[in-house]
C-alpha cells in the first residue's frame, strides 16, 4: 500500500529540514573564503569614508547601494570580530535560501524543495562563501513567477530588487522586455522596477561616474571554468600558446556581448515561435551565462540553482551536485584552517578542480541544449 499524501508531504519536509540544519550549521563555524576579507576591507571604508567616497575610492567596491550601507552596519557591529562579521555578511544569503524554499514548496512541489534543500552548491555559496548572489537568484525565482501569473508590477518591483542585490540579473532584461505581452503589462513592469533605482539616485547625484566604472566595466577573474578551462592551460603549451591567447583576448572581450546576444535570441524564440513561459527563459538565460561565461567566480554557480530546480528537478539536482561539488573541491583546496573554517584563493583553480568545474558546465550546456532542441521539435509539430 502506498503512503498517504500526508506521509510523502511529511518526508519531503524532513529532508529539507536536514538542508536547513546543514545551512545553519555551515553559516555558524565558519568564516567563508576570500571574498568575506574583501567585504572586510569594503566595510572598512564604508565606515571611514562613506558609501559615495567608497565608489570613488576603491574601483573593486562594485555593489548597489543598500547593500554597501548594510555591509557597513555589519562591520561597525562586528567591531573587528571576523567570524561575527562572516556571520551577518552571510545573512541576506540565507535570507535568500529561505525564500526560494518557501517559493518551490509554495509554487512547485514539496519534491523541488527537498532537491533543492540537500543540493550542496547553493548551501556551499549561502552559508560558506560570503557573498549575496543567493538572494538576487531567490528575487529572480520570485520575479518570474509572478511574471507567469501576470503580476506585472509585482513582478517589477522584484526585478528591480534584484538590482539592488547585484547588478548581474540585467543579463535577464532582454526576456523582460521582449517577454511583456502588451503595452499595458510593460508600463505595469516598468513603473514596478522603477522603483529599484530609488536607492541609486542619492549616491548617483555625486559619483555617477565612479558608480558606472565599478559596476558596468568589472570583469570577473579569467579563472578555469567553462571554455576558458581550455584556453587557459592551452595557452601555457608551446604549440598552441599565439593561437590560444588570441582566442583568449576575443572571448574575454566579447563573452558578454554573447550572452546578452544569446539571451536575446531566447527571448525572441520564445515571442515568436515557442512560447516559453518566463521561469524556463530565465532558467535558459541563466544556464547560458555560465555556459558562456568569460569570467568566473565560485559564488555564481547560486545563480540557475533555484529557477532549474523549479523548471526541471532532475535538471536542478544534476546541476546542485556537480557544481556543489566542484566548488567544494575549490574550497578545500584552498582551506588555511578549519575552526573555524577559512578557505582563502591565492591562484587559479588548482587540479583537479578544474576537471570538476568542465563536468558541471557540461550539465548545463546539456541542459540549455536539450530544452532548446526539444521546445523547437515542439514549436515545429504544431
Amino acid at each position: 500500500m502506498g503512503m498517504s499524501l500526508r506521509s510523502t508531504r511529511a518526508v519531503w519536509l524532513a529532508l529539507g529540514a536536514v538542508g536547513v540544519a546543514v545551512r545553519l550549521w555551515l553559516w555558524w563555524v565558519s568564516i567563508g573564503s576570500t571574498d568575506v576579507m574583501v567585504w572586510g576591507e569594503h566595510g572598512r571604508s564604508l565606515v571611514a569614508d562613506g558609501l559615495t567616497r567608497s565608489y570613488e575610492l576603491r574601483t573593486h567596491f562594485n555593489h548597489p547601494p543598500l547593500i554597501g550601507l548594510y555591509v557597513r552596519w555589519c562591520w561597525a557591529w562586528a567591531q573587528g570580530d571576523w567570524l561575527a562579521y562572516a556571520r551577518l555578511i552571510k545573512l541576506p544569503a540565507l535570507a535568500g535560501e529561505a525564500l526560494v524554499l518557501w517559493t518551490l514548496w509554495r509554487f512547485a512541489s514539496p519534491r523541488a524543495f527537498a532537491a533543492y534543500a540537500l543540493i550542496p552548491g547553493p548551501i556551499l555559496v549561502a552559508c560558506f562563501h560570503g557573498n549575496t548572489d543567493n538572494l538576487y537568484a531567490a528575487l529572480v525565482l520570485v520575479a518570474a513567477i509572478a511574471f507567469d501569473k501576470e503580476r506585472y508590477f509585482l513582478s517589477g518591483v522584484l526585478w528591480g530588487a534584484t538590482l539592488n542585490v547585484k547588478l548581474l540579473p540585467l543579463v535577464l532584461v532582454p526576456l523582460v522586455v521582449i517577454g511583456a505581452p502588451d503595452r499595458r503589462a510593460f508600463l505595469r513592469l516598468a513603473a514596478g522596477a522603477s522603483l529599484g533605482l530609488i536607492p541609486f539616485i542619492p549616491p548617483a547625484l555625486t559619483a555617477a561616474s565612479s558608480m558606472y566604472r565599478n559596476m558596468l566595466t568589472y570583469n570577473s577573474n579569467a579563472d578555469n571554468w567553462g571554455l576558458l578551462a581550455i584556453l587557459n592551460p592551452a595557452v601555457e603549451m608551446h604549440n598552441l600558446s599565439a593561437f590560444a591567447l588570441r582566442a583568449k583576448e576575443a572571448f574575454t572581450a566579447t563573452g558578454r556581448y554573447l550572452i546578452l546576444a544569446s539571451v536575446t535570441g531566447v527571448a525572441l524564440l520564445s515571442r515568436f515561435r515557442t512560447r516559453l513561459s518566463m521561469t524556463e527563459q530565465v532558467a535558459l538565460a541563466a544556464s547560458l551565462f555560465l555556459v558562456l561565461a568569460p569570467g568566473f567566480g565560485v559564488q555564481y554557480v547560486a545563480f540557475p540553482a533555484p529557477i532549474l530546480c523549479f523548471v526541471s528537478v532532475s535538471a536542478g539536482l544534476w546541476w546542485g551536485w556537480s557544481s556543489g561539488v566542484f566548488i567544494g573541491a575549490v574550497y578545500w583546496i584552498f582551506m588555511t584552517q578549519w575552526r573555524p573554517m577559512l578557505s582563502l584563493f591565492t591562484s587559479a583553480f588548482p587540479g583537479p578542480s578544474p576537471v570538476l568545474g568542465i563536468l558541471a558546465w557540461a550539465v548545463l550546456a546539456h541542459f540549455v541544449w536539450t530544452r532548446v532542441r526539444v521546445t523547437w521539435a515542439t514549436s515545429q509539430a504544431r
